[in-house]
């Protein structure tokens, strides 16, 4: 019987089609990001590490409220401008709603590491920019996630929702 890794990673080799978008995903040792660019360096290597993610928790996704998210495998880490566009249909059209985003780096044995997130700029519905820096990281020339997150208030609660799941590179600030 097969080890449930070897399921996994083969259950990994697939071609996923969601709202419109198609990301290809590979054997066991294709990069999460397109690193075609480069050759034989070492974060080719580090990058080419993939997500430990049996549950699809990691999943590239983008909701159709967004109309506008960084290609997939955009570097982060040392000011690179992120831009989404966002309707503002999923946080009820709320002029005060906020997006926030969560960072996630893959580890050389394949576990997601969650590494903070923050704020993005502005409010409501329209176009949201980031340019973060991250210092002394273990991220540096890693594969990674961030998650886009929407906030908005109902009464006295505020509520969450899941937007968008993209596959970044990370290129930190020394």
């Amino acid at each position: 019987m097969p080890k449930p890794l070897v399921l996994i990673g083969g259950a990994v080799g697939a071609v996923v089609v969601i709202g419109g978008v198609v990301m290809l995903t590979g054997k066991k040792d294709t990069p999460v990001t397109d690193n075609s660019s480069k050759t034989g360096s070492t974060s080719e290597k580090t990058s080419s590490i993939k997500a430990n993610d049996p549950n699809g928790d990691y999943a590239f996704f983008s909701d159709p409220s967004v109309t506008k998210h960084p290609e997939n495998g955009a570097l982060f880490g040392s000011g690179q401008t992120l831009t989404f566009e966002y309707d503002g249909s999923k946080t009820n059209n709320d002029d005060y709603a906020t997006l926030s985003y969560q960072l996630y780096f893959i580890q050389d044995n394949g576990g997601v590491i969650a590494m903070g997130g923050g704020n993005i700029e502005g409010r409501g519905k329209g176009v949201f920019t980031m340019n973060n820096k991250v210092y002394a990281s273990n991220a540096k020339n890693r594969s990674g996630f961030l998650e886009l997150t929407g906030t908005w208030t109902e009464g006295t609660k505020g509520t969450n929702v899941r937007l968008g799941m993209y596959p970044i590179k990370f290129d930190i600030s020394e």
